[in-house]
């Protein structure tokens, strides 16, 4: 068993260049309310997968940012793991897809974790894991999901739901970067979303309203958060940031009133890319990390509708502070409407999930 301090080494990410302004959106079908989305849900516009996109290609880049940013050879990666919901293959290994892309070797781990909105921060679980294990050195753990081309035309959500890829390479030693030190769970087989086999698009299966809301996300992430402190045998006051799945106003505001947080502002990170799914709460951490002190406490908590909720407690180990990711973040194109389900092939064939490369 490892004994040694395990963490993120190093990461990458990527996000389309592309983005659709919730106000075009709302003025198409006039089905939805555009302050409520903008003020509420905190979304001013959303991230267009291009058709030469898709979660595979977008986790690639994130990875191949996460290996150049590496401060050891990259053939000391041992396992890959592939965090996402949105995969284009439902029978082959994605994973094994996406190693393919990046290294030219067959002596590795590969797993797809997918766990709906949650399988970003269950992926970097499992890669904690295998390396607290000693079944691998150095695990390469992408999050990404491409669920903008899985919301069907008109649908509410039409307007905020974007994509994006986050990837982190999970080793052990003195140059980890951010240090896990506490894991939490909270689990349940609660029926809000879900994909059949037979469908491109996310189905709603509850009423996305505040009694929902309650037995979801509130719940579940209130469960595993305070499980991550208990396993890190801290108290919440020595958090410095706290990472929530996306969520609107009200669930934010419940959550932070609910845990007892005082003086600690919603992020604006999303507000030009949408919501991200798996991607979500991983790229929201890595640009708090970019911005923290050595020693700061980073709790990250994910969940996923009609799975359920993970957190992550990280110790800052070393500052970094190139502001990667923000300068990444601000370099995009607003498109029309048209456009945007030109690009996502919501236009023809709409019930068939066209992959990138197929």
């Amino acid at each position: 068993m490892n004994n040694s301090k395990i963490g993120i080494k190093s990461y990458g990410i990527s996000v389309p260049y592309l983005r659709l302004p919730v106000k075009d959106t709302v003025e198409v079908w006039q089905n939805n309310n555009l302050e409520y989305i903008t003020q509420n849900i905190g979304v001013k516009r959303r991230t267009v997968v291009g058709s030469d996109e898709d979660t595979l290609t977008l986790a690639a880049e994130s990875c191949q940012k996460a290996l150049s940013n590496l401060k050891e050879d990259t053939q000391n990666i041992d396992s890959i793991l592939l965090g996402s919901c949105s995969t284009p293959d439902i029978f082959r290994s994605n994973a094994n897809q996406l190693m393919s892309f990046l290294m030219s070797k067959t002596n590795y781990f590969s797993c797809d974790v997918r766990s709906s909105e949650n399988s970003g921060v269950s992926s970097i679980v499992l890669g904690y894991s295998l390396i607290k294990s000693g079944i691998s050195k150095n695990s390469l753990v992408s999050c990404s999901d491409t669920l903008s081309k899985n919301i069907f035309p008109s649908e509410l959500r039409e307007a905020y739901i974007g994509s994006g890829a986050a990837s982190v390479v999970i080793g052990s030693g003195d140059d980890v970067l951010a240090e896990i030190i506490g894991v939490g769970n909270s689990n349940s087989n609660f029926p809000e979303q879900g994909r059949m086999e037979d469908s491109r698009y996310l189905r709603i299966m509850a009423n996305l309203n505040r009694s929902i809301a309650e037995e979801g996300q509130i719940q579940r992430s209130l469960e595993s958060v305070n499980n991550a402190l208990k396993d890190a045998f801290i108290d919440i006051s020595e958090v410095n940031n706290f990472v929530f799945q996306e969520c609107s106003n009200q669930i934010f505001l419940k959550l932070t009133q609910s845990l007892g947080i005082k003086k600690f502002g919603r992020s604006n990170i999303f507000e030009d890319l949408g919501q991200l799914g798996s991607a979500g709460p991983i790229l929201q951490m890595l640009s708090i990390l970019e911005n923290s002190q050595k020693g700061d406490i980073i709790l990250m908590c994910g969940y996923g509708h009609g799975s359920g909720s993970t957190s992550i407690v990280f110790k800052v180990n070393k500052t970094v502070s190139d502001g990667k990711i923000q300068k990444q973040l601000q370099n995009y194109k607003d498109i029309s409407y048209s456009e945007a389900i030109k690009n996502e092939f919501k236009y023809s064939q709409p019930e068939i999930a066209l992959g990138t490369f197929m």
